[in-house]
């Protein structure tokens, strides 16, 4: 949250000097004096934010972040150490506690480094397929009358393709997840970065009767029994991931929450093996590039997303949706929902091989400073699509989907930034709302 900036000025303008006119003629005033401003912040200050969102996937959420920032002399920008601990949960179960400390100039060094220690919870994690094979039909989940799951799970009033309310979730929760950063510039823009991630992750493919859970088996373990995925092992149980991460990015933009013209690039590399303490031996790579330029105004601006993410090795199932980079955060999803396509159901599109293009369309129709603080209006058309592949063979004919619509952004100062879309998939029948903070990218 940024904080409120006040200018305060003091105008002195009383000029006294001889008594006849000609001293007066003979003297020029003074100029005024600059205005004060006081001093910069230094040492620690607590600050608190309210967390409220909403969309179509996850349901309300609800929770607060608490941040306790070190300005160090003052001089340090935007702070010299920071922690912030955060306690959101939504209404469908999805839980996401973080703990975060970051340093931007780590003892006095170019280095920034970041720690974050985070529980997450997905009570009800959507799962369609894989790759090609990944179908979707919302008669097999759908049942208006949940009442008579109670005493029938399997069986919906009226609806014979009824395959059971739970049949696209299975449960999964990270007890916990380790992500360590770091980050540097090397020349100019362009910057480098490595890291380590580690989790724990709780599988579970059932649920029980207050969860209206179905007696029979979901999409899930109906492709692991085909032998679809996870070569045909076991998928329930607890899964130990560690990867070391690097990457090299180059940041040209002019404002990093807003930019109006600029470019970020990333390429990032993956690979977890038993030394980094992983389970699974697997790789990943990633490319992000991203693209903004304004339209004769700096109140229209053209942006666009392009991301490819390729996987190898023993990957784990609940990874097959994951992109790499520096700022992906574990509970984020994959091709599909709020953070990557609007309109599409979360984690429509998974697979060792996904594609991703984003391009908003952002006109600032007003600006306002009430209480001398600028407010920004903003409408946005958007065009989402993705498509994901089972593996790097590409046998399998992949699967696209694209959805459109439009949103507002509301901003304040330029750094705060909420955001509201709607999106509607017309290839699945399905449509997306979306409450949350910041661009998408």
């Amino acid at each position: 949250m940024c904080a409120i900036r006040t200018t305060w000025a003091v105008v002195l303008s009383v000029v006294m000097w001889g008594a006849s006119p000609a001293g007066a003629e003979g003297m020029a005033p003074p100029p005024p004096e600059a205005p004060t401003l006081p001093p910069p912040r230094t040492g620690w200050r607590i600050q608190g934010l309210p967390l409220l969102n909403f969309n179509s996937d996850e349901g309300l959420g609800f929770g607060a972040r608490l941040m306790l920032v070190d300005a160090g002399d003052g001089t340090q920008t935007p702070y010299r150490h920071a922690v912030t601990a955060q306690f959101f949960q939504t209404t469908r179960g999805n839980a996401v506690h973080r703990l975060m400390l970051d340093a931007p100039a780590f003892l006095d060094s170019r280095w920034r480094l970041g720690l974050d220690l985070s529980i997450l919870s997905d009570r009800f994690s959507p799962y369609y397929g894989v790759g090609g094979r990944a179908s979707f039909d919302q008669d097999f989940a759908a049942c208006e009358d949940r009442s008579a799951l109670e005493a029938a799970p399997d069986v919906c009033p009226g609806n014979p393709a009824f395959r059971g309310l739970r049949y696209y979730n299975f449960e999964q929760r990270t007890l916990p997840s380790v992500v360590f950063n770091a980050r540097r510039p090397v020349r100019g823009p362009w910057q480098v970065a490595m890291g380590y991630r580690f989790r724990l992750t709780q599988v579970g493919t059932r649920y029980d009767a207050d969860d209206l859970g179905q007696s029979r088996a979901s999409r899930l373990e109906e492709d692991v029994q085909a032998g679809r995925i996870n070569d045909g092992r076991p998928v329930v149980g607890t899964f130990r991931t560690a990867e070391l991460t690097a990457g090299l990015l180059l940041d040209l933009r002019d404002n990093e929450p807003a930019p109006v013209r600029g470019m970020f690039h990333e390429l990032a590399v993956r690979g977890a093996a038993g030394a980094t303490g992983s389970a699974f031996n697997y790789w990943g790579a990633t490319a992000n590039f991203r693209f903004y330029h304004p339209l004769g105004t700096e109140r229209l601006v053209a942006a666009l997303r392009l991301m490819g993410d390729v996987m190898g090795g023993d990957v784990p199932f609940f990874l097959l949706s994951a992109f790499g980079g520096v700022e992906w955060r574990d509970g984020w999803g994959g091709v599909g929902g709020v953070f990557t396509s609007r309109g599409i159901l979360k984690h429509r599109l998974q697979g060792e091989v996904k594609a991703l293009v984003n391009g908003e369309l952002r006109w600032q129709f007003l600006s306002v400073a009430p209480l001398n603080q600028r407010v920004d209006f903003t409408l946005v058309a958007f065009l989402d699509a993705g498509a994901a592949w089972a593996d790097l063979s590409f046998r399998d004919s992949g699967l696209g989907r694209y959805a459109g619509g439009g949103g507002l952004r509301v901003a304040w100062e330029k750094n705060f930034i909420v955001r509201m879309d709607y999106g509607v998939s017309p290839q699945d029948g399905t449509t997306g709302f979306y409450l949350d903070f910041n661009h998408m990218f």
